[in-house]
């Protein structure tokens, strides 16, 4: 049995849009304007173009400045070194010359008693002999050795008939007297020196009260 050809007549957009019913004319309008929202948002969601030019050049500055902040951290170390170098040979310089001095000074100090020792090899040889010559020896080396210690800067400290004086006198016994006033050195036990205006060794005294 030979089969019939049936002829589907083609419509064109307008025809179909002029027979499309309401509701198909409304999802027809909503699919649009999905695809719409759906091509926008594809839009706005593209990646950005990043410049890789200003991103090296921006490297780069940031590589020179790290390099320009490691040379100056050695100059300020090695700056360091130096300084701190040059403050121990200083150190070194200063002790040495305090110890010289020190020398010096002993040398000379030593300079000058070789002459009492001197005198006492004299007075010894010759208080055999006369024994005067032993006190008169004796009495001169004394003074020659406090002239040396006033040279020095070392001077004795008056004391009996002043009246006492806690900051260069120690008290070493209080004794009843009519003839002193109170509080007067009346004695001492052992001299005090000064050395250039300072106290070298208080006098030890005996002091005065009234009788009760």
């Amino acid at each position: 049995m030979a089969k019939k050809r049936v002829k589907v007549p083609v419509r064109t957009e307008e025809e179909v849009a002029e027979a499309a019913t309401p509701q198909e004319e409304e999802e027809t309008v909503v699919a649009a304007e999905e695809v719409e929202q759906d091509e926008t948002v594809l839009s706005e969601e593209e990646p950005e173009v990043v410049d890789t030019e200003s991103l090296i050049e921006e490297m780069n500055r940031l590589r020179a400045e790290l390099e320009k902040a490691r040379a100056e951290a050695e100059e300020y170390k090695d700056r360091y070194l130096r300084a701190m170098a040059e403050m121990d040979n200083m150190r070194k310089r200063l002790e040495k010359r305090f110890a010289d001095e020190a020398e010096q000074e002993k040398r000379r100090f030593l300079r000058a008693i070789l002459p009492l020792v001197d005198n006492l090899e004299m007075v010894v040889k010759h208080s055999e002999s006369d024994p005067d010559v032993l006190r008169q020896g004796v009495q001169m080396i004394l003074q020659e050795f406090m002239r040396t210690l006033e040279q020095e800067g070392v001077k004795p400290i008056s004391s009996v008939g002043k009246k006492f004086d806690p900051f260069v006198h120690e008290a070493v016994e209080v004794v009843e007297s009519e003839e002193h006033p109170e509080e007067t050195v009346v004695d001492e036990v052992q001299k005090g020196y000064t050395y250039k205006g300072n106290l070298l060794r208080p006098a030890r005294v005996r002091v005065a009260r009234k009788e009760e």
